[in-house]
Formats: C-alpha cells, structure tokens, sequence
C-alpha cells in the first residue's frame, strides 16, 4: 500500500497558510494561493501604494522571468508565451483567430468543462461543424475514437489534458502524434495538468495550450499562460488589439501598426502585473520541489485515498491506470445524497467538490494522511447526519 506518511521536515506543507485551518482537497476547482504567491502580491501593493508607478519597469522586468519560468514549465520558448486572464481567452482566441472556413470541422470531447465547449460551438453560426468524442468507462477519452472523427475537414483537434470530472487523463503525446500525422492543428486546455505533470509542447507536437493559474499552480485568478507555436503566430488572427500589441508600443506619439516577432502581441494592453508576479512566485515553488516530484508525491496522496475510501465502502470513478490517473479523484460515497455531503464536509474545514453527480476530491502535492484523515472523518459524520 503506498503511503505518504505524516508531515516531515521535508514537507512543504508551511508553503501553504490555509492547512492551519482546512483540509483542502479541492485544487481543481480554485486552490489555495502558496504562502509565496500571497506575499509577493502584499509586495506588490505596498509599493504602488507607497510609490506609486516609480518601480514599474522592475515589476515588468519581473514578468519577464516569469514569462521564461512559465516557457520552461512547458518545454516552450519565452517568445511563445503570453498572459492572459483566464483558460478561457486562451481557448476563445484560438477558435476565434484561426481561419477557419464553412465545411471545416474541429473535434473536442463530450463532457468537456464549458471553456473548452463554447468556443467551438460559437462558431457553428459561421458553418463549421463541432464533432464531439463520447467518453468511455470511467471517463477515458480512447484513441482511436478521436482518430474516427477526424477526416479531410478537419483542422483542430481541442481537448483537455485531465477531464474535470471524471479525472482522466489523455496521453498528449500520442494525440499530438496523431495531429501531425493527419495534419491537424493540436490545442490543449491544460489546467487540470499543469503543476502535476511534466508538459513538453515540443515532444507532444501540441500547437495552442492555455492555463490559468488558480487550479494546480496555486496562484491568483486573472493570470493565464497561452502558448501559441512560433510558426503558428502569424496564422493566429489577435482577436483584441491595443496598444501593446505591437512592436513598438512604448512610443505612444508614433502609430506603426506593426505586430512583434512574438506571443506578446496577443496581450493588448496592460498586464495583471500583481497576478503575473504572484504565479511567478508559485512556479518557482514549484520548480523547486520539480515537477516529476510533485507527481510522485500527488500520486502518492490520491493513492493513498483510494485506497482508504474503497477500504469504507466508496466506489471511486476515476481510473487508477498507469498514464490515466490525475490529482482529481471522483468518488460516490455509500450513504448519504452527494450534494448533501459535500456541504457537510465545508462545515468540517474539509473543502472537496461535487461534479457531474459525484464527489470530487483533488489534492496537491503537500497534503498529507492527516488530510485524508479529516476527509473520511467528516463524510462519516456527514453521512449519518444526513
């Protein structure tokens, strides 16, 4: 049985403020901020408070490293990255830059979490077809399912890389392999995975990927990495343009309508420069746990709870298979209406999630036994209350 033990000086576990009050199992819906994060946005407000702007170019050249820690998190280059404010611009600015014609088709799944559905629908009124996969058992999205409903009109294939219910995981490699070879575009709603899971957009072949930071990075709302391929930028329309979409923006007294070389120009005006630094701030956490660590370690935890809930009795959703497993466990607990418990559980200090009829716990990788502890605790309170 795989364990994660109790806390050790080697947990990071002081990172995150909000384990003295909660067991927070809940990172895919909005996590807690890393103690980091929070103080960097304190620093932040201090000194606009106290300065004003007079510091400005130094927190922009801070959002310039973490324009490169967020390139390095996914295998990209600096210049192919931009911040926007959410997943779902990200997503939109694909389906609304593209070219894409009446007679195209684009193919996503059935089941998606909406930002990853209604931009593609949106474009149903131009006369493009939106074809979507049924997910099998346990929410597993196959392969060859994928490969059926591409054909000579299709030009992009969008999918999540962990469902948001059901807690699948899509192998991107292989659906990237399958997009170059049927000569496809490949976008990725990544912020199910992101922070968990070692990404390389270079290596999964994938064309768009979009993230915010407020799930699995541990950072504010409103701060979103977009990645555009280098050789894709000028083929990607800017849906919103302003002045600091192009080259030269900082010379407001000469108009030249010319875009830069680089992602930048999908960012059209000015940055949330506070929630840019404090992301920074968790990505640094986060590479200096590393990646492959904070895999092992959020394999070791869901594991862990697994095992315990099937142990009292629940019927866990989510598959468990080497390559399909996430941070996102979806449960049904054996007594007791889900909605009922979920609630039931908040009044406990334990914060999970209730998704397409089932519970949903999703914790990171500085939970520990006495999370899980705190979690079967206040479902069997909950339960027999109910």
């Amino acid at each position: 049985m795989a364990t994660i033990g109790r806390m050790s000086p080697t947990d990071y576990r002081a990172e995150f403020p909000v384990t003295r009050e909660w067991a927070f199992l809940n990172h895919a819906a909005v996590a807690p901020l890393s103690r980091r994060a929070h103080d960097r946005i304190l620093e932040w407000a201090s000194d606009f408070a106290n300065h004003g702007n007079v510091r400005e170019a130094e927190w922009y050249r801070e959002v310039e490293t973490v324009r490169a820690d967020s390139a390095r998190l996914i295998g990209a280059a600096p210049d192919e990255i931009a911040f926007l404010k959410n997943t779902s611009e990200g997503l939109a600015l694909v389906a609304e830059g593209l070219d894409l014609k009446p007679g195209d088709s684009v193919v996503t799944v059935a089941k998606e979490f909406p930002a990853n559905v209604y931009p593609w629908l949106h474009l149903q009124s131009r006369g493009i077809e939106v074809r979507t996969v049924q997910p099998g058992e346990r929410g597993r999205v196959a392969l060859e399912d994928l490969a059926a409903a591409i054909d000579q009109s299709t030009r992009l294939l969008s999918i999540s890389f962990v469902q948001y219910a059901s807690g699948f995981r899509s192998d991107l490699a292989a659906i990237g392999q399958l997009c170059r070879d049927r000569k496809i575009l490949f976008c990725v709603d990544a912020i199910q995975g992101l922070g968990v899971f070692p990404v390389d957009v270079g290596t999964m072949q994938i064309d768009f990927l979009a993230a915010d930071g407020h799930k699995w990075l541990v950072s504010p709302e409103g701060a979103a990495i977009f990645y555009c391929r280098r050789e894709l930028l000028d083929r990607l329309r800017p849906t919103s343009v302003g002045w600091k979409s192009v080259a030269n923006y900082g010379v407001f007294s000469n108009i030249d309508f010319r875009f830069p070389p680089t992602a930048a120009r999908f960012e059209c005006g000015s940055l949330n420069v506070a929630g840019i630094v404090a992301m920074g701030s968790s990505l640094q956490l986060l590479h200096e746990v590393g990646i492959e660590e904070v895999e092992r370690r959020v394999f070791a935890v869901t594991e862990e709870l697994v095992q315990r809930l099937t142990a009292a009795g629940a019927t866990v959703y989510s598959s468990r298979q080497p390559g399909e497993w996430s941070g996102i466990v979806s449960f049904e607990w054996p007594s007791g209406d889900s909605k009922r418990l979920k609630l039931g559980c908040l009044k406990r200090q334990v914060m999970i999630s209730y998704r397409d009829g089932r519970l949903r716990a999703s914790p990171h990788f500085y939970n520990n036994a006495s999370d899980i502890d705190a979690l079967l605790d206040a479902l069997n309170a909950a339960g027999k209350s109910a």
